[in-house]
């Protein structure tokens, strides 16, 4: 091959870069694929950039993987990252390809694309392609803030605030990270700090602070704050119950692309929340949301009713068991309404009260209030006031009102049982015994921990 022709090479994808810096994406496509013609090695991942953008062409991934793949197999580390979110997504195939992400993402961090680190972090964390590990999740998104990634500071500090999975739960350590990205201007940090003091269980937690957080960081305009916003809104917690706001929050957050709200206006019309009850309206909105858990979810509860579809138990509990697979807690406590009430199964009390653990854990309330009544009654499990009395108190702490009713019949029915918390102003943390009886309790469900935090429907 001639210098001349490598030279016009370069040339041609130099007056590419131009063009694409001033956004004339036609020009600057026809320069990059005269370019890669010309034996340019390097045109080929802007070719790939332009179809999977969408710019100044039609979006095309199958066009964008062929080109990123090219690239990424001549050594281009941000080829080889863009090959990897693209198995990520499945937006080729339609069906995630996990491990073929996992392999391309570890070749781009390995050729030097920081950009990599995270998303890796995130598939250890999620379990995706490789076994859930918090710990090795924290190795890789801790290599990401050292090269600058803003965002991975929210990562941190969400596996601090869960824990499990090779890291332990800690709650300051949370925090600490939080406001490192605070501090830097982070959004979802921000956000961070809104769903630690919503859902953190020691005396700190404060849905008015939390609601306070939220309202900060929606100042940014991000999905993750208004859709939290809109649930605090629904259930009344840290503000006012009001509909009308949450539906306004929700809309503002499916502007954003936030797929959990648009599932969440599904279930205002559902359940009638500030909105006439509307099945239609409510199934046309889940199947927007695709397969979002919370969407999954609802249509499960669609074909367990016999609303807008008709009625099929065996359905509903295939959309339950997806959605629970992906860890959503709701979907946990409707399988435990299942096995308890013999919805299209027989009749499993043991079964039932695993699943109102799972969905406890996971800050599902309506799974705490089932799971008080389990230890309070003896269903499915032995007989527990302190249980009963810790999980009902947390149930309360989440808005359900009717769990008030039976704390106060524990109280009254056993003056030596003390009470956990005493009020939603004056938490206080479970004991160390109860703690060590909690977590024999709920080994057997560990492996199914919630991985969004459903109060917020992420």
């Amino acid at each position: 091959m001639s210098n001349f022709y490598q030279e016009s090479g370069t040339y041609l994808f130099e007056e590419g870069k131009t063009h694409y810096g001033n956004q004339d994406y036609e020009a600057a496509l026809r320069c990059f694929l005269n370019a890669h013609n010309a034996g340019h090695i390097g045109s080929q991942i802007y070719i790939a950039e332009i179809h999977y953008e969408g710019r100044g062409v039609k979006k095309d991934y199958n066009i964008a993987l062929r080109w990123a793949q090219f690239a990424g197999e001549k050594g281009n580390a941000e080829a080889q990252r863009m090959v990897g979110m693209i198995y990520h997504s499945g937006e080729v195939g339609g069906i995630p390809d996990y491990q073929q992400s996992m392999e391309w993402l570890h070749k781009a961090a390995i050729n030097g694309s920081y950009n990599a680190y995270a998303l890796i972090g995130n598939m250890h964390f999620n379990g995706e392609g490789t076994p859930k590990s918090y710990e090795v999740a924290l190795y890789w998104c801790k290599k990401a803030i050292d090269k600058g990634d803003l965002h991975t500071f929210y990562c941190i500090g969400t596996i601090y605030l869960r824990g499990g999975y090779g890291v332990d739960q800690n709650f300051d350590l949370a925090e600490a990270w939080f406001m490192r990205g605070v501090n830097k201007k982070d959004p979802l940090s921000t956000f961070g700090m809104g769903e630690l003091y919503g859902l953190r269980s020691d005396s700190k937690q404060s849905w008015e602070k939390a609601f306070e957080w939220c309202t900060e960081a929606e100042k940014y305009n991000i999905g993750e704050a208004q859709n939290g916003l809109g649930c605090m809104y629904v259930d009344g917690i840290g503000c006012e119950k009001n509909y009308a706001l949450a539906m306004k929050q929700y809309k503002k957050a499916e502007e954003n692309g936030f797929l959990g709200s648009i599932a969440s206006i599904g279930l205002m019309h559902h359940y009638g929340l500030g909105v006439p009850i509307n099945y239609t309206e409510a199934l046309r909105k889940y199947q927007k949301a695709g397969n979002h858990v919370t969407a999954l979810n609802g249509i499960g509860l669609l074909y367990q009713g016999g609303l807008e579809v008709a009625q099929s138990h065996s359905t509903a509990i295939s959309y339950f068991e997806k959605a629970a697979n992906m860890g959503y807690s709701e979907a946990f406590r409707n399988l435990g309404d299942v096995y308890k009430h013999g919805y299209g199964r027989d009749v499993d009390l043991k079964a039932a009260f695993e699943y109102y653990t799972s969905a406890a854990n996971s800050f599902s309330a309506d799974g705490m209030l089932n799971l008080g009544l389990a230890y309070m009654e003896g269903s499915g499990t032995e007989v527990n006031s302190d249980l009963a009395l810790y999980w009902l108190q947390r149930a309360d702490l989440f808005g359900k009102e009717e769990a008030k009713q039976y704390i106060k019949k524990i109280i009254t029915s056993s003056p030596q049982v003390q009470q956990i918390f005493h009020s939603n102003e004056d938490v206080l943390p479970i004991s160390t015994a109860e703690n060590e009886l909690l977590k024999k309790k709920n080994s057997v469900v560990e492996d199914k921990k919630q991985e969004s935090t459903d109060i917020f429907h992420l």
